[in-house]
């Protein structure tokens, strides 16, 4: 029977309960999916509680979920390349049901899965890698060196990877703790937030020169940082908002780096999902190479559907 895991009313974990779902069936240009494996992104805990921003939170029922792998069941007219049966990974905008047995979506945003990378692996890697290749390359244009913040988190131990394969020089910030993991994902100097000048060790790093290129999930008041560790026509990414909306302003900081030509862009991979679509597939199907040929190692833990809460 076909079934998802579900939010009712927001809250916490347990707010998370099964439910019976109908299957449902892919229109023109869609894919049904049987999911064998879902992954948890920090949108889906956001929504859960409630908390996202005015005017985005999808209405209740919902069932989590924005990325998966399964198998294809079935095709929706004009969709060329995909077979009953293959072995795919995707991803998919807020409702898409990763939660569940069926999610339909947009052939796009469908990979084909080569067989031995298992479902769980391949659940892991749409969002996290997607985002951070989608900064370096096509948002940072693969500059030669880049400070990577929350280099431990998702996103960052993708962005670590990923940069190390182009041949950048990969600076990561991190807390005391994940010091040793951040090294063995890839990054060539590591940098104690908790304990050390972030500025001062990349220009020293670098030898005051700084970095092309920062990804940052952090905002508030590290985008002044970053700013200031940025080398003449460098680019700083913000992704998020940890600790909340970007403070300063041009006056005070960006004029004052007038002179490095720097920019400061914003990256949400919403954008480039639906605004670009064939060239998110094409993207898509290079980080699935990656993870084909052991360029991505995700580090995950896994649980049963059943347990989501």
């Amino acid at each position: 029977m076909p079934y998802a895991i579900e939010i009712t009313q927001t809250g916490g974990p347990d707010v998370l309960s099964k439910t019976d779902r109908t299957i449902p069936q892919p229109g023109g240009g869609q894919i049904l999916i049987r999911n064998h494996a879902g992954a948890v992104n920090f949108i889906d805990t956001v929504i859960r509680r409630g908390e996202m921003p005015e005017g985005m939170m999808p209405d209740l029922p919902h069932v989590p979920g924005v990325e998966g792998a399964g198998i294809v069941e079935a095709l929706g007219e004009g969709v060329d390349g995909f077979s009953l049966g293959d072995r795919v990974a995707w991803i998919g905008p807020i409702g898409a049901g990763g939660y569940g047995t069926h999610s339909v979506i947009g052939a796009p945003y469908v990979t084909r899965l080569a067989d031995p990378i298992s479902f769980d692996i391949a659940a892991a890697i749409p969002v996290n890698a997607m985002t951070a290749y989608h900064m370096l390359v096509n948002l940072g244009g693969a500059g030669k060196s880049v400070l990577v913040h929350a280099a431990a988190g998702g996103v960052g131990t993708m962005a670590l990877q990923i940069a190390k394969h182009l041949g950048m020089t990969v600076i990561a910030s991190t807390s005391t703790n994940k010091v040793g993991y951040a090294k063995d994902q890839g990054a060539d100097h590591v940098i104690d937030y908790r304990t050390e000048d972030v500025t001062a060790r990349v220009m020293e790093i670098t030898d005051e020169r700084g970095v092309d290129l920062t990804l940052n999930p952090i905002s508030g008041e590290s985008l002044k940082s970053d700013l200031d560790v940025l080398a003449p026509l460098g680019t700083a990414v913000l992704f998020g908002f940890i600790a909340g909306p970007p403070a300063g302003g041009f006056a005070e900081d960006l004029a004052k780096h007038f002179q490095k030509s720097v920019s400061v862009r914003v990256s949400d991979i919403y954008t480039y999902f639906l605004n670009r679509p064939d060239g998110f597939s094409a993207d898509m199907a290079t980080v699935f190479d990656l993870l084909e040929t052991g360029v991505l190692t995700p580090q995950i833990a896994t649980l049963p559907i059943a347990e989501a809460a």
